[in-house]
């Protein structure tokens, strides 16, 4: 009994030391860093997934802007997955969806719209893995 009480005190003080590591992240995962509300001008293609690949072209794809977002991606796994479209309306909601279907993604895009007449940015983007890297298919809806 009293060797049980040992062995169970050095598993509660290695525990915590064993867990998990912060760096290890499961892709994909939405990047909520850009979005529609952040007031990007970024100078990539309408309507198309661009990929950034790497943290030299992230930096300078961003190195125009005022605010930068975070650049918390793990590169050597992943891939940014990014889109840009323009509404002619106002926006009220950017809803998206990122669906595994085979050896390809389905990134649906929503765009709810207001009355307003203002033509607005949006942005979504996803962490994906490298080998799906040109394997996104895109869905875009705008919603009145």
């Amino acid at each position: 009994m009293k060797h049980f009480l040992y062995y169970l005190i050095a598993l509660a003080v290695c525990l915590p030391s064993a867990s998990c590591s912060d760096a290890f992240v499961e892709l994909p995962y939405a990047y909520d860093e850009i979005s529609y509300r952040r007031g990007y001008n970024l100078d990539i293609p309408l309507d198309t997934v661009v990929y950034i690949e790497s943290q030299t072209e992230f930096e300078r794809l961003f190195a125009e802007e005022d605010t930068k977002p975070e650049a918390n991606i793990p590169f050597s796994d992943g891939a940014l997955a990014m889109v840009k479209g323009i509404s002619g309306s106002g926006i009220t909601d950017v809803q998206k969806e990122l669906l595994q279907s085979g050896d390809r993604y389905r990134l649906s895009v929503r765009i709810y719209q207001n009355m307003t007449s203002v033509v607005e940015t949006w942005y979504v983007a996803y962490v994906i893995p490298k080998e799906y890297v040109g394997k996104i298919d895109l869905d875009i809806e705008y919603i009145e």
